[in-house]
């Protein structure tokens, strides 16, 4: 017969072996708490953003701002055009010193046109910008009430998600109601 190695080192015969401890519960503190139950909810962000009032106003906006600058920058060339031409016209009339004076100074004027340019459009793109961060913050206020009133624990963008039963639970519609409530249009803020 085989032998039985007990942890302390005792030899015992199978037939004549302890029983098994019964192992005793464990105190009430140490027992795991039940963890919370995540509930998902689904928010399709790319039909918010393409549906909602405020971004069709922002996009309203941009296209008149657009047109604006762009015809501010058409005149600005067209300036500059007559002014090349003057001044190449000039070139036979005046000497060398004042033609190249001239010349500096158109120069000088294109650099200034360009600079004037860029700066407008900086201002143009950080006008939007910062209407575009109120938009996501509007946003995300607006499904966070949504997601709580429902239950929802986590909610995810439709667009990251690879399988959806039906019976998901898919917030956008509502948040999409309430977004057009709480923000129906952004005026962005365009300094002259």
């Amino acid at each position: 017969m085989a032998a039985l190695v007990l942890g302390f080192g005792a030899i015992a015969h199978p037939a004549v072996a302890a029983p098994p401890a019964k192992a005793q519960p464990k105190p009430a503190a140490s027992e795991p708490q039940q963890k919370p139950v995540t509930t998902i909810a689904v928010v399709d962000v790319q039909f918010l953003l393409e549906k909602c009032s405020a971004m069709q106003s922002m996009k309203r906006q941009d296209s008149e701002q657009t047109q604006k600058f762009q015809a501010e920058q058409s005149q600005q060339e067209q300036l500059l055009r007559q002014a090349e031409k003057e001044l190449a016209n000039q070139r036979t009339v005046l000497g060398q010193e004042a033609f190249d004076a001239k010349r500096k100074d158109f120069e000088q004027q294109v650099a200034e046109v360009q600079r004037r340019l860029q700066e407008r459009k900086r201002q143009l793109d950080n006008a939007f910008s910062a209407a575009s961060a109120q938009l996501r913050d509007t946003m995300v206020h607006v499904v966070g009430e949504v997601a709580r009133e429902n239950g929802a624990t986590l909610v995810i963008p439709r667009s990251s998600i690879i399988y959806m039963a039906d019976d998901a639970q898919d917030i956008t519609n509502t948040v999409l109601l309430r977004l057009n409530a709480t923000l129906p249009q952004i005026t962005v803020n365009i300094p002259n």
